[in-house]
């Protein structure tokens, strides 16, 4: 579902990515792990088309992405901040990328219905993103995620800012979702807990490529292959 070849990117002097390939299988959970600064959310941008790569090929369910606009690829983004628009309530958050896509009227009220009662939000419909909790802003961003259809969702450290058993509650959120809807998932984490919890298959960046992948089981092996570990980056 998501191919890179020997992806390159480049500021001057500066090479951040560099001959870095990949394959991730359609429905898979897949991590990319690695300290901060070595180019993870770099690497989301440039597979959502938010920033061009200086060399190689991203190939997204076997199209090649080289004259794709970023609304035209089937990739959404999930940040770290959850980007809601504080204006809109809970519903119209959801609806906005349906109403985008030009659905209207009784179809996206029963999608967005359907998509609250899935992320456990259906009695929120009508606040808006001021008076919900961190964790219940998250949930409405996975949902309006899910909104878009995007085969493939990019996930950029979306739990990061929470604390650790709201952290853990919506660990449990995404992997149920993720059963519930089968979509392809890219999720970057420096969280040892976050990629053995939800990952079907680890891939390290180091040194700008992935020179290991492996299952979450393994990571331990490979941990001391990252660039800088640090402990804050590697806790569990």
């Amino acid at each position: 579902m998501i191919r890179l070849e020997h992806l390159e990117k480049r500021f001057g002097e500066r090479t951040v990515l560099r001959d870095l390939s990949l394959d991730i299988p359609r429905g898979q959970f897949a991590i990319l792990f690695g300290p901060s600064g070595v180019g993870k959310t770099l690497l989301l941008s440039i597979l959502a088309g938010l920033e061009p790569p200086t060399a190689g090929r991203v190939i997204l369910d076997g199209r090649d992405m080289e004259r794709v606009p970023p609304e035209r690829r089937p990739v959404t983004m999930v940040f770290q901040r959850h980007a809601l628009f504080p204006h809109l309530s809970v519903f119209e958050n959801v609806a906005f990328s349906l109403r985008a896509r030009g659905f209207h009227g009784a179809s996206v009220r029963q999608r967005v219905a359907e998509l609250l009662t899935l992320t456990g939000l259906e009695t929120f419909a009508d606040l808006r993103p001021g008076v919900l909790s961190g964790g219940q802003c998250q949930r409405v961003a996975f949902a309006r995620a899910l909104a878009s259809d995007a085969e493939i969702i990019l996930f950029d450290e979306p739990l990061n800012s929470l604390d650790r058993d709201l952290r853990a509650l919506l660990m449990s959120e995404l992997k149920r979702l993720h059963r519930a809807r089968n979509f392809t998932a890219l999720y970057v984490t420096h969280s040892v807990k976050e990629a053995v919890e939800l990952g079907d298959r680890v891939y390290l960046l180091k040194d700008g490529h992935v020179p290991h992948t492996c299952e979450p089981r393994e990571m331990e092996k490979h941990i001391c292959t990252c660039e800088h570990p640090a402990e804050e980056h590697f806790s569990p």
